[in-house]
């Protein structure tokens, strides 16, 4: 029985042992594992954050600030002047510019600009007018070295447009225009086409002025005139006008007219005294007639 009993405690140590040296060789791997996981971490870690740079001061000493802001300015650049800061166009401090910044004034030239207006506007027209005398018009103007503009005039009865526009440009002594119409489009009339230039010109002794106006429809040319005339001045309140103009059409000229006349001015007192005459040249029918106007202002 003492034998039986000794074997199997032999055994059981034997077995015990082999446990121990098991456990302690898991034990081993596991901590082998999570010191490669620790390292592995450290690497990962090391890869993504970032490295905290060292602050840098640019801050300005007062002393540089206050340097700075006595500096005259130059309005000239000039790379050779070290003692001040050029291509400012202003005689002050660039303490006075931060305190006062400048405003650039801005000018807007030669434009297109848009109008809008219907037509009777006069009261009185306004209430005689019918719907067939309604017109709506829309138009763009341009001001510049050469002014221009264009226009549409609507009708609402019948409904029709008309198209007009100019344009002009004066040197101070000599101005020039050009103008035409053509319309209107949409009725049951023929359309008319018409252009117009005028010259007006400064002289010595007073001003000369000339027209030629040319009339067209979809047939071809229908009319014409020329027409040239002098206004200069009589007296410090008279100026004297004489006018000359001759018509003509597909066949040649048909008429000549002419105007004499006299307009005085003072204060609130206007007088025009006129004569005209015109002759048609394949008839030989002369007409004329005379014309006084008076306005008293109060």
């Amino acid at each position: 029985m003492a034998d039986a009993g000794n074997g199997v405690s032999g055994s059981d140590s034997s077995r015990n042992a082999s446990d121990a040296a098991d456990r302690a060789a898991e034990t081993a791997a596991a901590q082998q594992a999570a010191a490669d996981k620790a390292a592995a971490d450290a690497v990962a870690a090391a890869a993504v954050d970032p490295v905290q740079a060292a602050p840098v001061d640019l801050s300005i000493s007062p002393a540089a600030i206050s340097q700075l802001s006595a500096m005259p300015v130059d309005t000239v650049p000039n790379l050779a002047s070290f003692p001040t800061l050029g291509g400012v166009p202003t005689a002050a401090t660039y303490a006075d510019i931060a305190q006062k910044p400048a405003t650039p004034a801005i000018e807007e030239t030669n434009v297109w600009s848009p109008s809008f207006s219907i037509t009777p506007n006069d009261p009185a027209a306004v209430a005689k007018a019918t719907i067939n005398d309604v017109s709506i018009n829309l138009g763009l103007n341009y001001v510049g070295d050469v002014n221009a503009n264009l226009e549409a005039r609507m009708g609402i009865a019948p409904a029709q447009v008309t198209f007009a526009g100019a344009v002009s440009y004066t040197d101070g002594i000599t101005s020039y225009s050009l103008s035409g119409v053509a319309g209107p489009f949409g009725g049951v009339a023929d359309p008319n086409y018409g252009l117009t230039a005028d010259l007006t010109k400064q002289l010595d002794f007073g001003k000369l002025e000339a027209s030629l106006n040319l009339n067209a429809n979809p047939d071809g040319f229908t009319s014409g005139r020329l027409a040239t005339g002098v206004t200069a001045p009589l007296s410090d309140h008279w100026n004297g006008y004489a006018r000359v103009g001759v018509g003509f059409d597909r066949n040649g000229v048909n008429s000549v007219d002419g105007t004499v006349g006299a307009d005085y001015t003072a204060g609130g007192t206007s007088l025009g005294v006129s004569g005209n005459g015109r002759v048609d040249t394949r008839t030989g029918d002369v007409s004329g007639g005379a014309k006084l106007n008076l306005g008293i202002k109060f």
